[in-house]
């Protein structure tokens, strides 16, 4: 089949189980010809039907379209991804613009859990001028960050394997983290469960790695540091109850996403 008869055809399959039927035919067939969109709408190309209907199927299972791609833009960078390794959300822009916010220059800076790097290689291609370190536990999502800092020219960012902060020693400017933050049975989206439980669950209550992350962090940061931490709504009131001088931010849709904390 040609490429319009494909999108057709993705299109029709996929509209009663995604939000951007059309958008994502256009994704699934361009990763499938290895065009990009210019290319789609001023040539026509044969695409191997076969495989077109295969990754229809798994996204109809409510597979990743990322993890079928191959890559998400992010700040309007390009980041690849990979099974294996959390998917990065656009929510997650939020935390980095607030951490931008409070960079004056040089600073050391700590991404807890990079998983693909979008945070550290997004603030560190941003800011030239600051040192980041990355860390997460999962072998994999180093190589895949180290990829990623390469891609986007991010040369200030180091990469640590490791537990949380736990490797650290001295003093830094800032701390910034999107942590596991979901409690077992908490409601979950369907492409959830194709990615690293490790990345998004905190057993028992969504708060275990916070208060970790929270306590290493008061003797790593330096007087008048601040910690940064993507949180969930449903622990916001939980971590004001713990920290009244902390400041909560609201992502777009008015949920509260940021945890601000200056130590």
């Amino acid at each position: 089949m040609n490429s319009k008869e494909a999108l057709r055809l993705a299109t029709k399959h996929l509209k009663d189980y995604v939000e951007n039927p059309y958008l994502e035919a256009e994704l699934m067939v361009m990763k499938l010809l290895g065009i990009n969109r210019e290319d789609l709408y001023s040539k026509e190309y044969d695409v191997d039907e076969n495989k077109l209907m295969e990754i229809i199927n798994k996204r109809k299972m409510r597979y990743p379209l990322q993890y079928i791609v191959g890559q998400v833009e992010f700040f309007s960078r390009k980041f690849i991804v990979q099974e294996g390794v959390f998917i990065p959300r656009p929510e997650t822009e939020i935390l980095i613009e607030e951490v931008l916010k409070e960079i004056k220059g040089r600073e050391t800076i700590i991404d807890v859990g990079t998983g693909s790097g979008i945070i550290a290689v997004t603030i560190a291609a941003l800011r030239p001028d600051v040192k980041v370190f990355a860390i997460d536990i999962n072998p994999l999502a180093i190589t895949l960050a180290k990829k990623n800092s390469e891609i986007n020219s991010a040369k200030n960012v180091y990469f640590i394997r490791g537990d949380l902060l736990s490797p650290f020693r001295g003093k830094f400017d800032i701390i910034v983290s999107n942590p596991p933050y979901i409690a077992p049975g908490e409601e979950i989206y369907p492409e959830l469960k194709y990615e690293p439980e490790d990345a998004y669950l905190s057993p028992p209550d969504g708060l275990s790695h916070i208060k970790r992350i929270i306590s290493d962090a008061k003797i790593l940061l330096k007087k008048q540091g601040f910690l940064f931490l993507e949180i969930s709504p449903h622990i916001s009131e939980a971590l004001l109850e713990m920290f009244p001088d902390a400041e909560i931010i609201k992502d777009l849709s008015g949920k509260e996403r940021v945890f601000k904390l200056r130590f």
